[in-house]
């Protein structure tokens, strides 16, 4: 930046903020001082009010319609924006007021009364003080939001012209006082390309605007502005440019929720926000036209409307506000729960009120009113922060509840999978962590089980493994400057004893990228804890790898089995027969030999299920036939399998098969049914079964999770879970509504073959 530039921009920042707040002063006194007529009027000139009641009659009336007052006609006070009414006439002197009563012309002798308590007070209850919540949001950009830059202009320029246009257009307009009426327009002409173009940056620019679009809609301000100095424009075209401007902000504000996702949470807090700031307004307005005595108490709604600039001071200063941010989200979340209390309890209170009219019954109204606010406030406050901080500040966890919260989520985490999800879901964003890398140490490699907001790849070749050695080594001995990673503020190594599992890379975190000494404490304690879980994961894991690796040999073992009986000892046995004389043999012999070999036929066929070779459908309807065979009338099994005669691999028709039969011996062991189905859809894409049984049924609060199953001795269905996971599939164990237990799989195999061409 060149130094004229530079000088401009500091003369703007000192002395812009006073130079407006002087401007603001100044017709605030205006307001309160400078009109005191008696009486005020709507813009139609028809009278609103009358503070003032005169004793000599003829008097004004509301609804009186002004035609003149003094030399002054209606017409030409309207076509002049520079004209007021009774200039020059001091305080007790006495101007004729002709105003139109019941199609009559009537002149009132109005004697101009000065200061009264009437017109004061409700001056005082007006809008006037919105524009100082515009200044204040414009003094707080202008000394603390950095960089210096475009939005910098921006926000300022946006609050300052608001509280300018707000202070002018508070009735002072209304009156043509000192110019407020060209003061208003005109602001309002500079309003529109300022307030595009904010928007068009905040939250996050929609991209680079063209400089000669840019120059060209401030000329054209600077233009309009102009002619409405000389009243070349319209009188009331400033409404157009009003809607033009506050439209034109919306339809931005939408074009960012759907092109910039990122962004969308702000947005929405700033949607909120605006209807917080209108809703008590338009509560006590329905109030009022129902009962008509809420009014007094609309200063009180119009406090809501600082909602609207601190949502962007809010949503721009939140990366700057360091160990503020907790107090500042609390004072949101009062500021919240204390507008939707005024919202619900000042029109009841009011209600209450216009129904028991006597003193004494006020007294007790505002004694229970009082009791249930602090009620709700006690009980319901904690509840509505939680929500807040979840829903609208984007934070999933409340800081004082994290420790406690990840203790025990991390304690039922039973996959890396879940533990990862937690992180990155809930931790990160409730500790506005934006850049983070959690690695696992196994021996001399390194994996990377979660990156958020950096890239995994820098740490996948043999370079950064070295360096992650180094960056192990630092982290062991305390040193927290990393040469190799610039971007890493802080990391904490994840230990069980003496073993390093991993370590934690923190990053850029909201707002400042500060991680303070005392929360040190927090971090590592949250890093023990991981070390801990990720280390009970991993023996899980392992021994879940133990045990399918035994199914599979399991497997493997009841395939030789079944080929040695098959090819040796039933071979053998044959060979044995042929060379026997049948005549020489006992019935008893022969009877004990066939049931022999009928067993061990038996046995091999459940080792190794020869039915597999023509497909799982023509299986199971074997096992299920066999099955049928052994029930012996006490029971029924019925198969219904839908395929398209698709094959599997090996070895998922194996395991599906066996995932059956242990559903069904589980079913005839446990639950005395007299009813199995199978059932289900076998595709190229995708597999459904499912055994159901109208038996006892089991208990649906018992956990069904593969590590309670094994602790608690459930071999069988643990190997189901088992098998499924060696195939992909997902198991699901249900108590079925009408009575005894439903097993599901779901499974998609990619096709092996067709059925033509099966084996």
């Amino acid at each position: 930046m060149n130094k004229p530039a530079a000088q401009f921009k500091k003369i703007v920042e000192y002395a812009l903020p006073w130079l407006v707040l002087a401007i603001l002063f100044f017709y605030s006194y205006i307001e309160f001082f400078q009109h005191p007529f008696g009486f005020a009027w709507h813009p139609d000139g028809s009278i609103s009010f009358v503070y003032v009641q005169q004793t000599a009659a003829p008097t004004l009336m509301v609804g009186d319609r002004i035609v003149q007052i003094g030399e002054l006609s209606w017409d030409a006070f309207r076509s002049d924006l520079r004209k007021t009414f009774f200039e020059g006439v001091k305080t007790g002197e006495i101007t004729a007021v002709t105003v139109e009563r019941n199609g009559e012309l009537i002149t009132v002798p109005w004697s101009l009364p000065g200061f009264n308590r009437g017109e004061f007070f409700s001056q005082l209850l007006s809008q006037w003080f919105m524009a100082y919540f515009f200044w204040i949001a414009g003094l707080l950009t202008v000394m603390f939001l950095r960089p210096k830059d475009e939005r910098w202009w921006l926000m300022m320029a946006f609050n300052f012209l608001t509280a300018i246009w707000l202070v002018a257009g508070t009735g002072l307009s209304n009156f043509h006082l000192w110019y407020s009426a060209l003061i208003l327009r005109m602001a309002i002409w500079l309003c529109i390309p300022i307030y595009l173009h904010l928007h068009w940056v905040f939250p996050k620019s929609l991209g680079k605007l063209p400089k000669s679009l840019v120059g060209a809609g401030y000329l054209l301000a600077l233009v309009l502005m102009i002619a409405q100095w000389f009243q070349a424009l319209p009188g009331s075209l400033y409404f157009l440019g009003f809607l033009i401007a506050i439209l034109g902000s919306l339809i931005l504000l939408i074009v960012h929720v759907f092109r910039q996702v990122e962004v969308r949470r702000e947005v929405g807090f700033m949607a909120v926000l605006g209807f917080v700031a209108f809703l008590p307004s338009i509560v006590l307005g329905a109030a009022y036209v129902w009962i008509e005595k809420v009014p007094q108490i609309s200063m009180f709604a119009m406090v809501s409307f600082a909602a609207i600039p601190f949502s962007y001071l809010y949503i721009a200063f939140r990366r700057q506000m360091g160990d503020l941010e907790l107090r500042v989200n609390r004072i949101v979340s009062a500021y919240f729960f204390i507008v939707l209390l005024g919202v619900v309890g000042v029109p009841l209170f009011a209600i209450a009120n216009l129904w028991l009219p006597a003193t004494s019954h006020t007294v007790i109204v505002g004694i229970v009113t009082t009791l249930l606010v602090a009620m709700l406030s006690i009980w319901g406050f904690p509840h509505f922060q939680t929500f807040m901080e979840h829903h609208l500040l984007g934070i999933p966890m409340a800081s004082d509840q994290i420790h406690e919260n990840y203790a025990r989520r991390t304690a039922t985490d039973t996959s890396i999978a879940a533990l990862i999800e937690l992180l990155e879901k809930v931790m990160l964003p409730s500790l506005l962590v934006r850049q983070f890398v959690f690695l696992q140490f196994d021996h001399d490699s390194a994996r990377v089980l979660l990156a958020s907001g950096v890239d995994p790849q820098q740490f996948n070749d043999d370079r950064s493994l070295s360096g992650l050695s180094a960056l192990k080594k630092d982290v062991l001995d305390g040193n927290q400057s990393f040469k190799s990673y610039p971007w890493v503020q802080l990391a904490l190594p994840l230990k069980v004893g003496e073993e390093v599992l991993g370590l934690w890379l923190f990053g850029r975190r909201d707002p400042d990228d500060f991680y303070s000494q005392l929360e040190f404490p927090l971090f590592q304690s949250l890093a023990d804890q991981t070390a801990i879980a990720l280390s009970n994961i991993i023996q899980t894991e392992r021994l879940h790898t133990a045990y399918q690796n035994d199914i599979k040999r399991n497997e493997l073992g009841r395939q030789y089995l079944a080929l040695e009986l098959h090819d040796g000892i039933l071979n053998k046995m044959a060979a044995l027969m042929m060379k026997l004389d049948d005549q020489n043999l006992t019935p008893e012999f022969q009877e004990a030999y066939k049931e022999l070999t009928t067993q061990l036929r038996g046995m091999v066929k459940d080792l190794r299920p020869t039915m597999l070779n023509y497909g799982i459908q023509l299986a199971i309807q074997d096992y299920a036939d066999t099955l049928q065979e052994h029930l012996a009338g006490k029971g029924h099994v019925v198969v219904d399998l839908r395929s398209d005669d698709c094959r599997y691999s090996e070895e998922i028709e194996l395991h599906l098969l066996r995932i059956v039969q242990e559903a069904c011996t589980n079913a005839l062991r446990h639950a005395a049914p007299t009813l199995i189905t199978i059932s289900g859809q076998l595709d190229a894409e995708r597999i459904e079964l499912c055994v159901r049984d109208n038996g006892s049924g089991f208990n649906p609060k018992e956990n069904l999770d593969l590590n309670s199953l094994q602790t608690t001795g459930h071999f069988g269905v643990a190997g189901m879970f088992e098998r499924g996971e060696l195939i992909g599939a997902d198991i699901k164990i249900e108590a079925d509504p009408a009575g005894g237990t439903r097993v599901q799989i779901e499974c998609k195999p990619a096709r092996i073959q067709g059925a033509a061409a099966a084996h």
